[in-house]
């Protein structure tokens, strides 16, 4: 199966040690379980669900409301749990003074980066945190479209690369654009984990050696007319799977940040009363689904070439 082939780590539990990979499974299913599934039986009345629903067809329910982790995939969802894990779960929360924020961006903040990088991954918490939606182009090593556009835009081969369209501001430098976007849409107040210089680097990397070969490097695709829609948030592993495929085939995607306490997970809730994530719109297609194992097969039978 698709799962299987492109999410399987060559990893075995004695390269992870026993109680690592125990408390990363933990993690991992823990961060991403509802206590009870959230549900509005009014949701299918709002305008924004109905034109959902109208455009849409929902291939891929979500599953049960106790996560189960997919059989054969325990290896991987431990992996891709282990970020949270070693950042303390930092982006499984929003910031708990939101409603303090000064603004929200009207259109969303444009970032180039890949899945694998950990100085993106930084700006990736500081995203999720302030709970504000990405347009990412994914720059895979070796990809043929954004990464070489980057490059253009910011005259260097260095990631993350940030363009804000509201402001007109372009920038580079993962500590630069945290403090930028936590001026311009925080309260200007960085969190401590994301401003101790090299301990947050450092962390950020080990965080991601598990699956250090997973979300790096490009391959083969046809890239969608429009982005695909993604809600999902950084915390969660079985987010991080499906967003390793979306950057290896280079699929441009806007990225709604759903972290828990996030006002936004309500809109998802609306659309098909429930909330899961990962959860994907496909406006190229007309393709709606949650489930990661489904949305990794789908984009691999879909883009992949």
């Amino acid at each position: 199966m698709a799962f299987r082939t492109y999410t399987g780590l060559r990893a075995s539990r004695s390269a992870l040690g026993g109680n690592v990979f125990r408390q990363s499974l933990s993690a991992a299913t823990q961060l991403n379980r509802p206590r009870k599934v959230e549900t509005n039986a009014q949701g299918a009345q709002t305008k924004e669900a109905k034109a959902t629903r109208s455009k849409y067809k929902l291939t891929k329910a979500a599953g049960k409301s106790r996560y189960e982790v997919a059989p054969g995939q325990r290896i991987a969802t431990a992996t891709a749990g282990v970020p949270a894990l070693v950042r303390l779960g930092t982006a499984a929360f929003v910031a708990g003074n939101l409603k303090n924020f000064r603004k929200r961006p009207s259109k969303p903040i444009e970032l180039y980066e890949f899945e694998g990088c950990p100085f993106c991954r930084k700006v990736r918490e500081a995203c999720t945190l302030l709970d504000i939606d990405v347009l990412m182009y994914p720059c895979p090593k070796g990809g043929p479209t954004w990464r070489p556009k980057a490059v253009q835009l910011s005259g260097k081969s260095q990631f993350p690369f940030m363009v804000d369209p509201n402001t007109g501001r372009k920038m580079g430098e993962s500590d630069d654009i945290i403090n930028y976007l936590w001026n311009e849409y925080g309260d200007g107040n960085v969190p401590l984990l994301l401003k101790l210089g090299p301990v947050t680097a450092i962390s950020n990397t080990l965080a991601l050696l598990p699956r250090i070969n997973r979300g790096i490097s490009y391959r083969k695709s046809k890239l969608p007319k429009n982005p695909i829609d993604l809600w999902a948030y950084e915390a969660s592993p079985f987010c991080k799977l499906a967003r390793e495929v979306f950057v290896e085939l280079e699929i441009p995607h806007i990225y709604h940040s759903v972290a828990r306490n996030s006002p936004k997970r309500q809109e998802l809730i609306d659309k098909w009363d429930v909330f899961q994530v990962p959860y994907i719109e496909d406006p190229n297609t007309g393709v709606a689904m949650f489930e990661t194992p489904d949305i990794i097969d789908y984009l691999e039978k879909t883009y992949a070439v």
